[in-house]
């Protein structure tokens, strides 16, 4: 068994830290934001205490400037905090976005689900930098300061104002504690929802040709009712805690102003004192309210840095591994067995089997056996839960995937095109490499094209091999075509392993010849090639055989398999070109 790679570093964390200075920065900034905010309030006093009794006109019109500027600075000030976020956040995008990337691009032991929800995650993560929640938790700190002025105006005022803090922060603690469990459902299931509306909207044109389009949309309002009924009675439960948050800071800082009124008449504190303890109050509970106002924000926020973490905690097939000279195809397969997921049903059990270059092994048996499952294994799209492969004697796992796929040719059993130009879906986006693109690129890409008997049906096309494909199903091509598409792709760049699963499943006779005949070829040039197929005649230029059955590996003879050969004339006066329609 291959040791297990050390974990790499949590890129989001790394990130973080490295954005520490414009955190710092921005604390600094709200420290004296806060300060400023006092401001108003000895304004105020200024004014009641001072110059309306002597009735300082001069005192006046020096308190006016000060005022201005002291606003003028906070909201520079303001504004500079809130650049400072920003910054972190687009920090946050160029450290992280391109490793969490790789990692979901890359991570052959994450579910669809977790590697879909994981871009989703750090979105919200760098949203939340720039919201008002961070802001509010930047204030909090300060709430003690203004509680302190208010004990410096009396000890009344800032019992109270401390009083009205700590019912608050109860309040927010309660709701926190009462919406946790119904927000992190609540979001599960809107994530569920997504997907499953995704997926309906796939299969349209099949449920629509079934009769099921009146039973589909059923079943997604059914999901839609719940996912809305929960989401309904969290916004119930948190809406209810943010009127209780409004109600009592507003009763407070009204009733600070009555505190207030009250010491004056016993003449405890002056006149302006009264009006400056109920800003000082309302200020100390703003911090509160601003945090349970966005507390959905913030929960989202946690949630999605935990599911962003337990996600970077899988293994990383994408770290860095020791460069190893081009693979000769050779391939080892020891004991490898993979459960269905979620389940303790094997899908493969103790398969072991080897390759080698210059060999045609064929994959056969029923549907459902493992045949992809395997194959899947080999090209690493997936890895086992126990066993290894090796290529060339070297595990799997210590291979640069890059390096590695550059000599392996994959064609899935649903042939998988990206939303580009055919020529840069066969060149596997060569061009996109900049200086280290090929510079016979297009050379490449028509060779690759002709080997794979699909250069005929390409030109065929709108606009040949600059056609554009488009991201709904299919890409705009037939299953035939896309077929000879994904088998020029895997061609493209001479592998020295090729993995073909149903290559030949929509090609008609011609096409399915020009396949034969390349893979004679490429079996003569030492390329080693494994193919799954459930029609018999590519078994006439296999050399090894493989009954693959409940999860099982069994040699045959292929004696016992091949069908008699075929006349060649046909195909030759057709020239082996053809996809089905």
């Amino acid at each position: 068994m291959p040791m297990p790679h050390r974990p790499s570093p949590n890129p989001v964390t790394a990130a973080l830290r490295g954005a520490r200075r414009h955190f710092v920065l921005a604390a600094v900034f709200s420290g004296f934001v806060n300060l400023l905010y006092l401001v108003p309030s000895i304004f105020m006093l200024q004014v009641y205490d001072r110059v309306v009794p002597t009735r300082g006109a001069a005192t006046l019109l020096f308190l006016i400037l000060i005022l201005a500027l002291s606003l003028i600075v906070l909201s520079v000030l303001d504004v500079a905090r809130m650049r400072l976020l920003l910054r972190a956040s687009v920090r946050l995008e160029k450290r992280a976005a391109a490793p969490i990337l790789h990692r979901i691009l890359g991570a052959g032991s994450a579910s669809p689900g977790d590697r879909a929800a994981a871009i989703r995650n750090f979105d919200v993560l760098r949203g939340v930098l720039t919201g008002p929640a961070i802001l509010a938790l930047f204030d909090a700190p300060w709430a003690p300061i203004y509680i302190a002025v208010c004990f410096l105006l009396h000890p009344w005022l800032g019992a109270f104002a401390l009083f009205a803090s700590v019912l608050l922060a109860a309040v927010a603690l309660l709701s926190e504690q009462m919406t946790k469990r119904a927000a992190a459902e609540t979001q599960m299931r809107s994530a569920v929802q997504g997907r499953m509306q995704d997926y309906a909207v796939q299969a349209a044109e099949v449920g629509r040709v079934l009769g099921m389009r009146d039973t589909i949309v059923r079943l997604q309002l059914n999901d839609r009712a719940d996912l809305v009924a929960r989401q309904g009675q969290l916004a119930e439960t948190s809406g209810a805690f943010l009127a209780v948050t409004k109600f009592l800071r507003q009763l407070f800082q009204s009733l600070a102003l009555a505190l207030g009124a009250w010491l004056a008449i016993n003449q405890s504190i002056s006149m302006g004192a009264i009006f400056a303890a109920s800003l000082l109050v309302g200020r100390a509970l703003a911090p509160v309210e601003q945090i349970l106002g966005s507390w959905k924000n913030v929960l989202s926020a946690r949630a999605a840095y935990a599911g962003l973490s337990a996600f970077l905690r899988l293994p990383d097939d994408t770290a860095p591994r020791t460069a190893l000279p081009r693979s000769r195809g050779a391939v080892t397969v020891a004991g490898v067995s993979v459960r269905a997921p979620g389940s303790e049903r094997l899908l493969l059990d103790d398969v072991g089997f080897s390759v080698s270059p210059g060999e045609i092994v064929a994959l056969i048996g029923p549907s459902g056996a493992g045949k992809s499952t395997l194959l899947r294994v080999i090209a690493g799209a997936i890895a086992p839960d126990r066993g290894e492969v090796r290529i060339d004697g070297t595990s799997l796992a210590d291979w640069d995937r890059e390096a590695l796929g550059a000599s392996v040719g994959y064609t899935p059993q649903t042939p998988t095109l990206f939303p580009a130009t055919v020529s840069a879906n066969i060149s596997r986006f060569a061009a996109a490499r900049g200086g280290d693109a090929p510079a016979d690129l297009d050379a490449m890409v028509v060779d690759a094209a002709m080997r794979a008997g699909a250069h005929e049906t390409i030109q065929r096309f709108a606009q040949g091999y600059d056609t554009m494909l488009t991201i709904r199903e299919a890409g705009g091509l037939s299953a035939g075509q896309r077929q000879l598409v994904s088998l020029s792709r895997a061609l493209f760049g001479n592998p020295s392993l090729l993995l073909l699963d149903e290559p030949n499943a929509h090609l008609d006779v011609n096409g399915e010849a020009a396949l034969m005949k390349t893979m004679a070829t490429l079996r003569a040039q030492g390329v080693a090639i494994v193919v799954s197929t459930h029609r018999p005649s590519l078994l006439q230029v296999a050399d090894r055989m493989l009954l693959v059955r409940d999860g099982t590996v069994t040699p045959i003879d292929p004696a016992e398999m091949k069908p008699p050969a075929r006349s060649s004339g046909a195909v030759a006066a057709t020239g082996g070109q053809g996809a089905g329609a």
